[in-house]
């Protein structure tokens, strides 16, 4: 229930935006028009079934926005809230969809500006009006449509030379229908151009040859040029391929040619162009598997920054996204490597990524962690050459090359299984930071193209030569502890003081990833993935059932906020050739609320956990 009581307040905040918009003269007029409400703990401050007529900010106190029964954000002092109801959110008033209210988790006071005030100082100060108010009503209704088809949306705006173009197969107007048939079966087609005499262009598709053939009874020994069929449809590789579903619509075809420049440079195929309408990924993957040089995976690598914002716009779960995004990295890895070692090296070798590639976790392009495995008594002499090769590529792809050179093109990470296991030894036996390090790293490793075998028995030798040798396991586990894990930058933000930014990866996730990895590794668990470590602890009853949810939970919203950190930036922030800049760095006070009540609450478990290894492992000894 509220009591309001008079106008004006000398503890509004004039200088938070986009009231600071405001002049002196503005500011006094809205200062006479403040009502404030004092709301008791529990007290429901606004909700679908009751009509508003002013916008809250809270003064104090902490305000709960509850949808469907669960916590959608948390409003602290300053914060405001009220504007969905005042101008109709699509879902009907203030609850919308699933019913949202807003109320008070502790006793509360909140200033009420109301909606005439607003719209006069709106009409007053139109830079005030923009931010504040805008067309809000049609903005939200737009924003609940973005929402729902933002997927489609950005990929109908997406360009023919995004798809995957059938290569253009070309017979002369005098080849057979033979011919054609055979060029079909050999270079994997359903269609081949045909150029006539007088340079026409047409298409025979295996529809037709069947129709001619199998229905027709026309001999295979017939030309091929007064049968095809002219006039065809063509768009520029620049166009949008919203325009080429339009035209194969409107005309009943399957397949459109592409042209650049004027010259023919591929066929698009109905399903090729739905297959980048319904899943971005699948295109992804049809470029990789038919690339022929490295230039062609370079392209089909660019796009996956691309499929990483669409998916992450349209809500998919970060975990879902890191193994999309895994598969296709390890897809151009392997695709590159085949293109550039001979079939004896790729019969000899296996091509390993490591860290959180092999963890399959990666979302982001970062650093490279990469080696190769030789079978022992094997020989490439060209193998500098290749590795060298291998890494360029990569690089020009848009995957850093590691600041500690743990690349194939690195002769120590390119080496005989022998060799591997001598590195293991050392690693296990001699462990210094060095040790520890590359140690964690190949722990982690996971097979990419060539021989896996060769890999397994890599890792079931140093699972083997682990001993239970508390000192081991103490000095491997101690990294968990390297980074401090900030407590006191949340309690900044309602204090009005600007909290500094956190690196997300070294204040949360590192910590709960190799914490992990460091049990996993004391139960010799084979498993490389953190979730499944985690879920694989708790039914062996080294890590309480609670605990390990927690962390799941935990590793998937700081995962979240870190990928968010970085698609959420302007289409000019700090981005080079294309792709995202590695940068673990998160500003509370830019977070939403939701997202910083869960920032803080992940860092909370990310201490709990840390004591847990310091305890577990005597690192506190």
């Amino acid at each position: 229930m509220q009591h309001a009581m008079p106008p004006a307040s000398p503890d509004f905040d004039f200088g938070r935006p986009p009231f600071d918009l405001l002049t002196d003269g503005q500011r006094a007029a809205l200062a006479g028009a403040l009502d404030i409400a004092l709301y008791p703990r529990d007290a429901v401050l606004l909700s679908r079934e009751e009509p508003a007529d002013a916008m809250f900010v809270v003064l104090r106190g902490t305000v709960q926005e509850r949808r469907g029964g669960e916590v959608a954000a948390i409003h602290g002092p300053g914060d405001r809230f009220g504007l969905q109801a005042l101008y109709g959110s699509v879902g009907g008033g203030a609850g919308g969809p699933g019913g949202r209210r807003f109320v008070a988790v502790e006793d509360c006071a909140c200033h009420l500006i109301p909606r005439a005030a607003l719209e006069a100082l709106a009409a007053e100060n139109p830079e005030f009006g923009a931010a504040i108010l805008g067309d809000f009503a049609q903005r939200m209704r737009e924003m609940a449509a973005l929402r729902s088809n933002r997927e489609m949306a950005a990929l109908t705006m997406a360009r023919i030379r995004q798809a995957y173009l059938h290569p253009p197969l070309v017979v002369d107007a005098g080849a057979s229908l033979r011919d054609a048939a055979e060029a079909m079966r050999q270079n994997r087609a359903s269609s081949v151009l045909v150029r006539a005499a007088d340079g026409a262009v047409g298409i025979l598709t295996g529809t037709d040859l069947r129709d001619l053939v199998v229905l027709d009874g026309r001999p295979v020994s017939e030309p091929v040029g007064p049968l095809a069929r002219y006039g065809l449809l063509a768009l520029d590789r620049d166009d949008l391929l919203f325009n080429a579903l339009v035209l194969m619509t409107k005309h009943a075809v399957r397949r459109v040619v592409v042209t650049e420049n004027g010259a023919i440079v591929g066929l698009l195929g109905q399903s090729d162009l739905l297959a980048v309408l319904s899943n971005h990924s699948q295109v992804i993957g049809l470029q990789v598997e038919h690339a022929t040089d490295p230039a062609d995976l370079r392209r089909a690598s660019r796009s996956i920054v691309e499929l990483i914002r669409t998916l992450h716009a349209t809500g998919v779960k970060v975990a879902f996204i890191a193994d999309l995004v895994t598969e296709l990295n390890r897809r151009i890895f392997r695709k590159l490597f085949e293109l550039l070692a001979p079939p004896d090296l790729l019969a000899n070798s296996c091509l390993i990524v490591m860290g959180s590639e092999g963890r399959g976790e990666q979302l982001l392009k970062t650093d490279q962690d990469n080696g190769l495995i030789l079978r022992d008594g094997f020989d490439c002499p060209d193998l500098p050459r290749i590795a060298a090769d291998f890494t360029r590529h990569l690089v020009e792809f848009g995957y850093p090359p590691c600041p500690g050179n743990i690349m194939v093109s690195n002769p120590e990470w390119t080496r005989p299984l022998a060799g591997y296991k001598d590195a293991l030894f050392t690693w296990i036996h001699r462990p210094d930071e060095a040790a520890q390090m590359n140690l964690a790293i190949f722990y982690d490793a996971a097979p990419v193209a060539g021989d896996a075998t060769l890999l397994a028995e890599a890792k079931s030798y140093l699972l083997s030569r682990l001993q239970d040798n508390q000192m081991f396991f103490t000095q491997f586990a101690r990294p968990t502890l390297s980074f401090d894990t900030p407590s006191g930058l949340f309690a900044a933000l309602f204090e009005r003081r600007r909290a500094e930014a956190v690196d997300i990866k070294k204040a949360g996730i590192f910590p709960i990833v190799h914490g992990v990895r460091a049990l996993a590794l004391e139960r010799h668990r084979a498993e490389t993935n953190t979730v499944e470590r985690i879920q694989v602890l708790a039914e062996l009853g080294a890590l309480d059932r609670k605990m390990a949810a927690d962390l799941v939970e935990a590793f998937a919203i700081l995962s979240t906020i870190r990928l968010k950190a970085r698609v959420d930036l302007p289409d000019d922030g700090p981005e080079e050739g294309g792709e995202m800049a590695i940068d673990n760095l998160v500003h509370p006070d830019r977070l939403g609320k939701l997202d910083r009540d869960q920032f803080k609450d992940c860092l909370a478990l990310v201490k709990s956990f840390k004591e847990l290894i310091a305890h577990h492992f005597r690192l506190n000894h």
